[in-house]
Protein backbone atom coordinates (compact mmCIF):
# COMPACT_ATOMS: atom_id res chain seq x y z
CA UNK A 1 0.00 0.00 0.00
CA UNK A 2 2.83 2.37 0.91
CA UNK A 3 4.41 1.57 -2.46
CA UNK A 4 1.15 2.48 -4.24
CA UNK A 5 0.89 5.83 -2.43
CA UNK A 6 4.54 6.51 -3.13
CA UNK A 7 4.00 6.00 -6.89
CA UNK A 8 0.82 8.11 -6.80
CA UNK A 9 2.63 10.95 -4.98
CA UNK A 10 5.49 10.81 -7.50
CA UNK A 11 3.10 11.04 -10.47
CA UNK A 12 1.14 13.84 -8.77
CA UNK A 13 4.29 15.89 -8.17
CA UNK A 14 5.53 15.31 -11.71
CA UNK A 15 2.14 16.41 -13.14
CA UNK A 16 2.14 19.55 -11.02
CA UNK A 17 5.71 20.31 -12.04
CA UNK A 18 4.82 19.93 -15.74
CA UNK A 19 1.77 22.16 -15.27
CA UNK A 20 3.89 24.76 -13.52
CA UNK A 21 6.42 24.71 -16.36
CA UNK A 22 3.62 25.27 -18.88
CA UNK A 23 2.29 28.14 -16.81
CA UNK A 24 5.73 29.71 -16.58
CA UNK A 25 6.20 29.30 -20.33
CA UNK A 26 2.89 30.96 -21.02
CA UNK A 27 3.77 33.81 -18.69
CA UNK A 28 7.09 34.15 -20.51
CA UNK A 29 5.30 34.21 -23.87
CA UNK A 30 3.26 37.15 -22.71
CA UNK A 31 6.39 39.09 -21.78
CA UNK A 32 7.63 39.10 -25.38
CA UNK A 33 5.52 40.90 -27.98
CA UNK A 34 5.80 39.36 -31.46
CA UNK A 35 6.03 41.78 -34.38
CA UNK A 36 5.41 41.02 -38.06
CA UNK A 37 6.87 42.31 -41.32
CA UNK A 38 6.21 41.24 -44.90
CA UNK A 39 7.22 41.69 -48.52
CA UNK A 40 6.95 45.31 -49.69
CA UNK A 41 4.29 46.21 -52.24
CA UNK A 42 3.19 42.63 -52.93
CA UNK A 43 -0.56 42.49 -52.37
CA UNK A 44 -2.54 40.56 -51.27
CA UNK A 45 0.24 38.82 -49.33
CA UNK A 46 1.65 42.02 -47.86
CA UNK A 47 1.69 45.70 -48.63
CA UNK A 48 2.67 48.83 -46.72
CA UNK A 49 0.48 51.93 -46.74
CA UNK A 50 0.91 55.29 -45.02
CA UNK A 51 -0.06 55.19 -41.37
CA UNK A 52 0.10 57.60 -38.47
CA UNK A 53 3.08 59.92 -38.29
CA UNK A 54 5.91 58.66 -40.51
CA UNK A 55 5.28 54.96 -39.92
CA UNK A 56 3.87 52.58 -42.52
CA UNK A 57 1.08 50.10 -41.82
CA UNK A 58 1.17 46.46 -42.95
CA UNK A 59 -1.83 45.06 -44.82
CA UNK A 60 -1.80 41.31 -45.41
CA UNK A 61 -4.13 38.38 -46.06
CA UNK A 62 -2.12 36.56 -43.39
CA UNK A 63 -2.49 39.11 -40.62
CA UNK A 64 -6.04 38.52 -39.35
CA UNK A 65 -5.76 34.69 -39.51
CA UNK A 66 -2.49 34.87 -37.53
CA UNK A 67 -4.13 37.03 -34.86
CA UNK A 68 -7.10 34.68 -34.63
CA UNK A 69 -4.91 31.57 -34.40
CA UNK A 70 -2.79 33.09 -31.63
CA UNK A 71 -5.63 34.66 -29.65
CA UNK A 72 -6.19 31.52 -27.56
CA UNK A 73 -2.59 31.71 -26.33
CA UNK A 74 -2.81 35.36 -25.41
CA UNK A 75 0.22 36.18 -27.56
CA UNK A 76 0.92 39.86 -28.14
CA UNK A 77 1.23 40.07 -31.94
CA UNK A 78 1.24 43.23 -34.02
CA UNK A 79 2.83 44.63 -37.21
CA UNK A 80 6.29 46.06 -36.66
CA UNK A 81 6.68 49.82 -36.91
CA UNK A 82 8.22 50.47 -40.31
CA UNK A 83 9.62 53.71 -41.68
CA UNK A 84 8.92 54.68 -45.27
CA UNK A 85 12.48 53.94 -46.40
CA UNK A 86 12.29 50.41 -44.95
CA UNK A 87 8.87 49.70 -46.46
CA UNK A 88 10.32 49.75 -49.98
CA UNK A 89 13.37 47.56 -49.30
CA UNK A 90 12.90 43.82 -48.85
CA UNK A 91 16.53 43.34 -47.77
CA UNK A 92 16.07 45.76 -44.87
CA UNK A 93 12.88 44.00 -43.80
CA UNK A 94 14.54 40.57 -43.90
CA UNK A 95 17.46 41.99 -41.89
CA UNK A 96 14.96 43.36 -39.36
CA UNK A 97 13.76 39.81 -38.71
CA UNK A 98 17.07 37.94 -38.92
CA UNK A 99 18.54 40.38 -36.36
CA UNK A 100 15.61 39.80 -34.00
CA UNK A 101 14.26 43.35 -34.16
CA UNK A 102 11.05 41.82 -35.57
CA UNK A 103 10.11 38.17 -35.15
CA UNK A 104 7.84 37.05 -38.01
CA UNK A 105 8.23 37.45 -41.77
CA UNK A 106 5.20 36.82 -44.02
CA UNK A 107 5.87 35.43 -47.47
CA UNK A 108 9.29 33.76 -47.43
CA UNK A 109 10.43 31.09 -49.89
CA UNK A 110 12.37 28.02 -48.76
CA UNK A 111 15.85 27.33 -50.20
CA UNK A 112 16.11 30.95 -51.30
CA UNK A 113 19.28 32.87 -50.47
CA UNK A 114 17.49 36.05 -49.41
CA UNK A 115 15.66 34.19 -46.61
CA UNK A 116 18.48 31.88 -45.51
CA UNK A 117 18.76 33.59 -42.11
CA UNK A 118 15.13 32.85 -41.18
CA UNK A 119 13.51 29.68 -39.88
CA UNK A 120 10.60 28.49 -42.04
CA UNK A 121 7.47 27.28 -40.26
CA UNK A 122 6.48 23.97 -41.82
CA UNK A 123 4.37 23.05 -43.59
CA UNK A 124 3.58 26.09 -45.76
CA UNK A 125 -0.06 27.03 -45.38
CA UNK A 126 -0.49 27.80 -49.09
CA UNK A 127 1.38 28.34 -52.36
CA UNK A 128 1.82 31.33 -54.63
CA UNK A 129 0.57 30.21 -58.09
CA UNK A 130 2.60 31.69 -60.96
CA UNK A 131 0.79 31.81 -64.30
CA UNK A 132 1.45 32.72 -67.89
CA UNK A 133 -0.19 36.08 -68.55
CA UNK A 134 -0.89 36.72 -72.23
CA UNK A 135 -3.26 38.22 -74.73
CA UNK A 136 -6.07 35.71 -75.31
CA UNK A 137 -4.99 34.75 -78.85
CA UNK A 138 -1.44 34.01 -77.65
CA UNK A 139 -2.70 31.87 -74.80
CA UNK A 140 -4.13 29.34 -77.25
CA UNK A 141 -0.72 28.88 -78.91
CA UNK A 142 1.01 27.71 -75.74
CA UNK A 143 0.44 24.01 -75.18
CA UNK A 144 3.54 23.04 -73.19
CA UNK A 145 6.52 24.42 -71.32
CA UNK A 146 8.66 23.75 -74.41
CA UNK A 147 6.60 26.23 -76.44
CA UNK A 148 7.89 29.05 -74.26
CA UNK A 149 11.44 28.63 -75.56
CA UNK A 150 10.33 29.93 -78.95
CA UNK A 151 8.48 32.92 -77.51
CA UNK A 152 9.51 36.20 -75.90
CA UNK A 153 8.78 36.39 -72.18
CA UNK A 154 9.06 39.07 -69.52
CA UNK A 155 9.23 39.16 -65.73
CA UNK A 156 8.58 42.20 -63.55
CA UNK A 157 11.29 42.96 -60.98
CA UNK A 158 8.59 44.13 -58.56
CA UNK A 159 7.54 40.51 -58.03
CA UNK A 160 9.24 38.09 -55.67
CA UNK A 161 10.12 34.56 -56.76
CA UNK A 162 11.97 31.66 -55.17
CA UNK A 163 15.46 30.72 -56.34
CA UNK A 164 13.94 27.54 -57.79
CA UNK A 165 11.73 29.55 -60.14
CA UNK A 166 14.57 31.91 -61.07
CA UNK A 167 16.69 28.91 -62.07
CA UNK A 168 13.89 27.69 -64.32
CA UNK A 169 13.74 31.12 -66.00
CA UNK A 170 17.31 30.75 -67.21
CA UNK A 171 16.25 28.29 -69.91
CA UNK A 172 13.75 30.73 -71.38
CA UNK A 173 13.99 33.85 -73.53
CA UNK A 174 13.19 36.21 -70.65
CA UNK A 175 13.72 39.95 -70.24
CA UNK A 176 13.23 41.79 -66.95
CA UNK A 177 11.31 45.05 -66.68
CA UNK A 178 11.18 47.39 -63.68
CA UNK A 179 7.44 47.95 -63.25
CA UNK A 180 4.12 46.20 -63.92
CA UNK A 181 3.19 49.12 -66.19
CA UNK A 182 6.10 48.28 -68.52
CA UNK A 183 5.19 44.60 -68.44
CA UNK A 184 1.55 45.18 -69.35
CA UNK A 185 2.54 47.60 -72.11
CA UNK A 186 4.83 45.03 -73.71
CA UNK A 187 2.17 42.32 -73.64
CA UNK A 188 -0.64 44.49 -75.04
CA UNK A 189 1.52 46.09 -77.76
CA UNK A 190 2.98 42.73 -78.82
CA UNK A 191 6.59 43.42 -77.84
CA UNK A 192 6.46 40.31 -75.66
CA UNK A 193 4.38 37.15 -75.98
CA UNK A 194 3.85 36.35 -72.33
CA UNK A 195 4.59 37.40 -68.80
CA UNK A 196 5.37 35.09 -65.90
CA UNK A 197 3.58 36.47 -62.89
CA UNK A 198 1.65 35.75 -59.71
CA UNK A 199 -2.08 35.43 -60.29
CA UNK A 200 -3.26 37.37 -57.24
CA UNK A 201 -0.74 40.19 -57.50
CA UNK A 202 -1.28 40.81 -61.20
CA UNK A 203 -5.06 40.70 -61.07
CA UNK A 204 -4.95 43.42 -58.43
CA UNK A 205 -2.25 45.59 -60.00
CA UNK A 206 -3.54 45.23 -63.58
CA UNK A 207 -6.97 46.36 -62.38
CA UNK A 208 -5.37 49.53 -60.97
CA UNK A 209 -4.14 50.36 -64.48
CA UNK A 210 -7.49 49.51 -66.06
CA UNK A 211 -6.05 46.64 -68.15
CA UNK A 212 -7.01 43.54 -66.14
CA UNK A 213 -9.81 42.63 -68.55
CA UNK A 214 -7.45 42.42 -71.53
CA UNK A 215 -5.37 39.54 -70.23
CA UNK A 216 -5.76 35.79 -70.23
CA UNK A 217 -4.25 33.64 -67.47
CA UNK A 218 -3.00 30.13 -68.18
CA UNK A 219 -5.50 27.47 -67.21
CA UNK A 220 -3.07 25.98 -64.71
CA UNK A 221 -0.18 27.55 -62.80
CA UNK A 222 3.27 27.08 -64.32
CA UNK A 223 4.67 26.96 -60.77
CA UNK A 224 2.99 26.57 -57.39
CA UNK A 225 5.65 27.68 -54.93
CA UNK A 226 5.08 27.12 -51.17
CA UNK A 227 4.76 30.46 -49.42
CA UNK A 228 6.01 30.37 -45.83
CA UNK A 229 5.64 32.23 -42.60
CA UNK A 230 9.17 32.51 -41.15
CA UNK A 231 10.41 33.32 -37.68
CA UNK A 232 13.59 34.96 -36.44
CA UNK A 233 16.03 32.56 -34.83
CA UNK A 234 16.77 35.35 -32.34
CA UNK A 235 13.22 35.18 -30.93
CA UNK A 236 13.13 34.62 -27.15
CA UNK A 237 11.84 31.11 -26.37
CA UNK A 238 12.43 30.30 -30.04
CA UNK A 239 11.89 26.53 -29.76
CA UNK A 240 8.71 26.99 -27.74
CA UNK A 241 7.24 29.39 -30.27
CA UNK A 242 8.17 27.05 -33.11
CA UNK A 243 6.16 24.23 -31.53
CA UNK A 244 3.07 26.43 -31.30
CA UNK A 245 3.46 27.97 -34.76
CA UNK A 246 4.11 24.64 -36.48
CA UNK A 247 0.99 23.20 -34.85
CA UNK A 248 -1.33 26.15 -35.45
CA UNK A 249 -0.28 27.25 -38.92
CA UNK A 250 -0.50 23.72 -40.32
CA UNK A 251 -4.20 23.43 -39.50
CA UNK A 252 -6.62 23.40 -42.47
CA UNK A 253 -8.75 26.10 -40.86
CA UNK A 254 -5.76 28.47 -40.84
CA UNK A 255 -5.03 27.84 -44.54
CA UNK A 256 -8.72 28.31 -45.38
CA UNK A 257 -8.83 31.59 -43.46
CA UNK A 258 -5.85 32.93 -45.46
CA UNK A 259 -7.38 31.76 -48.75
CA UNK A 260 -10.65 33.47 -47.93
CA UNK A 261 -8.79 36.68 -47.13
CA UNK A 262 -6.95 36.47 -50.47
CA UNK A 263 -10.19 36.02 -52.39
CA UNK A 264 -11.84 38.89 -50.53
CA UNK A 265 -8.93 41.32 -51.01
CA UNK A 266 -8.44 40.55 -54.72
CA UNK A 267 -12.13 40.62 -55.63
CA UNK A 268 -12.71 43.87 -53.73
CA UNK A 269 -9.75 45.51 -55.47
CA UNK A 270 -10.78 44.39 -58.96
CA UNK A 271 -14.37 45.50 -58.41
CA UNK A 272 -13.25 48.86 -57.00
CA UNK A 273 -11.18 49.56 -60.12
CA UNK A 274 -13.85 48.75 -62.70
CA UNK A 275 -14.13 51.68 -65.11
CA UNK A 276 -10.57 52.98 -64.74
CA UNK A 277 -9.41 54.38 -68.08
CA UNK A 278 -6.51 52.31 -69.48
CA UNK A 279 -3.16 53.91 -70.40
CA UNK A 280 -2.66 55.39 -73.86
CA UNK A 281 -0.73 52.34 -75.10
CA UNK A 282 -3.97 50.35 -75.03
CA UNK A 283 -5.68 52.80 -77.38
CA UNK A 284 -2.67 52.92 -79.71
CA UNK A 285 -2.59 49.14 -79.82
CA UNK A 286 -6.32 49.02 -80.52
CA UNK A 287 -5.99 51.50 -83.37
CA UNK A 288 -3.14 49.52 -84.97
CA UNK A 289 -5.08 46.28 -84.69
CA UNK A 290 -8.13 47.87 -86.34
CA UNK A 291 -5.95 49.27 -89.16
CA UNK A 292 -4.41 45.84 -89.79
CA UNK A 293 -7.82 44.22 -89.85
CA UNK A 294 -9.31 46.87 -92.19
CA UNK A 295 -6.47 48.39 -94.29
CA UNK A 296 -8.96 50.11 -96.60
CA UNK A 297 -10.56 51.84 -93.60
CA UNK A 298 -13.94 50.53 -94.71
CA UNK A 299 -14.94 49.45 -91.23
CA UNK A 300 -17.56 51.42 -89.40
CA UNK A 301 -16.40 53.63 -86.50
CA UNK A 302 -18.03 51.26 -84.04
CA UNK A 303 -15.94 48.24 -85.08
CA UNK A 304 -13.93 46.96 -82.12
CA UNK A 305 -10.39 45.62 -82.34
CA UNK A 306 -9.55 41.97 -81.82
CA UNK A 307 -8.19 42.90 -78.39
CA UNK A 308 -11.62 43.89 -77.15
CA UNK A 309 -13.51 41.16 -79.01
CA UNK A 310 -11.41 38.30 -77.68
CA UNK A 311 -13.04 36.46 -74.83
CA UNK A 312 -10.71 36.70 -71.85
CA UNK A 313 -10.44 33.27 -70.32
CA UNK A 314 -10.03 33.64 -66.59
CA UNK A 315 -9.84 30.92 -64.02
CA UNK A 316 -11.65 31.95 -60.88
CA UNK A 317 -9.39 32.65 -57.95
CA UNK A 318 -11.31 30.24 -55.78
CA UNK A 319 -10.73 27.50 -58.37
CA UNK A 320 -6.99 28.15 -58.50
CA UNK A 321 -6.80 28.18 -54.72
CA UNK A 322 -8.49 24.81 -54.49
CA UNK A 323 -5.92 22.28 -53.38
CA UNK A 324 -3.11 24.77 -52.87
Amino acid sequence: MKKFWGIFLFIFLMFNQASAVNMVNKENYLKYPISIVGLPDFPPFSQYVSGKDSNMQLHSAFYRPILDAMAKYGFKISPAEIEKSEANDVKLLVLKVSSGEAQIFIGAYADTKMFSGLQMIYPASLSNPIHLITMPDTNDKIKSYGDLKNLKGIVCKKEYFSDFVLRKFRDLNIDYVKTPYEAYEQIITGKADYMLGSLYYNRMVASRYGVEQYFSYSKNPVFKIPFFIAISKMTPLFSEYMKVFNAEFSKPEFANAVKNEIIRIVEEEVEKNIGIVPPSFVHRSTAVAAEETNPDNSASPTTKSHIVEQEVREKGIDEVLDGI
